[in-house]
């Protein structure tokens, strides 16, 4: 697996190594953390403004910023430049987004590291609430909150609250339950080693898959995150074939690895299943394509046939008629529990 080799080093202190970004807080003598957020920029000029705004509003005083622009060809330096020496920033040739975040990795001098996506501001507090949590549980590698969806124009579409750590269940049902926001230790990713170049879209998910052997995560029961919904993100434009079939291999990589658990290597049946059930939805609109992988999940674990047929109607049913049906059904139930004696 070609993973970024990430060298273990001392985190620096010297501002004249490290933007830290003081705004809105006094300094705490009790934190002594140092976070680093990296985001990695793509032809997103549109955007970078409100993420990296969001990020040096943060409440917490000691934040390195690295925004790495991969080679855009719109304003996206000129953003950049207008910060000055609030952030760190430089430009590249174009190498992708797994390249571009594991050299923001291997620059990171923070204690803490978080990767936000250049189109996905957070919102306030978010850092301050995940090193509260890893002061707290000094065994935790990994924190992550609750975000909020959000359209082009930023505003709240449906607010996501993602279910607490389940390492097992995770690799069941093969989804990655670790949402945008999400912080970890340096000295995990450095173990970990980086995001494996080999994948485009599923990049994310492995990375997570591999640090959960290391070591627990805990959820941040708030919303302090954002994911950005539009006709242009990756999620939305490019699905496909190799979309989809990133979600099979990772399936089959993750399971031949000799390192893991018997109890979890039990599960490698149902994981596959659902991941070439998510590869139906990767596929694109439903096709001869997509139908394919959908039946593969059903051959390869059927008893959780169930299960993803009622997953089914919900992702693909239009969300207007679901809304409505849900209304209805809503006001039956308490009609009958109005008229229960």
């Amino acid at each position: 697996m070609k993973q970024i080799e990430v060298r273990a080093r001392q985190p620096e202190r010297q501002a004249a190594e490290c933007s830290f970004s003081s705004a809105g807080a006094a300094d705490d003598d009790r934190i002594q953390l140092v976070v680093t957020i990296i985001t990695p920029a793509y032809n997103r000029a549109g955007y970078l403004a409100e993420t990296i705004d969001s990020v040096l509003s943060q409440d917490y005083p000691r934040i390195e910023y690295i925004v790495l622009d991969d080679g855009s060809t719109d304003g996206t330096p000129e953003v950049l430049a207008r910060y000055g020496s609030r952030v760190r920033w430089e430009t590249h040739p174009n190498m992708g987004e797994t390249r571009t975040v594991n050299r923001g990795l291997a620059l990171a001098h923070g204690d803490i590291v978080a990767v936000v996506n250049s189109d996905d501001p957070l919102l306030p507090g978010a850092v301050r609430a995940a090193v509260e949590v890893f002061l707290e549980r000094p065994d935790v590698l990994v924190a992550y909150p609750d975000w909020s969806m959000i359209d082009a124009d930023s505003k709240p579409v449906r607010t996501i609250r993602v279910p607490d750590f389940d390492y097992t269940f995770m690799v069941r049902r093969f989804r990655c339950i670790v949402g945008p926001g999400a912080f970890m230790r340096r000295r995990a990713v450095e173990e970990a080693g980086g995001r494996d170049v080999e994948y485009r879209f599923v990049a994310d998910f492995d990375f997570w898959l591999r640090m959960g052997l290391l070591g627990p995560f805990a959820r941040i029961p708030r919303v302090v995150a954002t994911f950005r919904v539009h006709p242009n993100s990756s999620s939305v434009s490019q699905r496909g074939q190799a979309m989809a079939e990133e979600h099979v291999r990772l399936a089959r990589r993750f399971f031949a690895r000799a390192d893991l658990p018997p109890a979890i290597r039990a599960l490698e049946q149902e994981a596959r299943s659902w991941a070439y059930y998510y590869a139906g939805f990767a596929a694109g609109p439903p096709t001869l394509l997509s139908w394919g992988y959908f039946a593969k999940a059903i051959a390869a674990h059927p008893t959780s046939a169930f299960r993803k047929w009622r997953l089914l109607v919900v992702l693909v049913v239009p969300r207007r008629l679901l809304d409505a049906v849900r209304s209805v059904w809503r006001r039956i139930q308490a009609a009958r529990e109005r008229s229960a004696p």
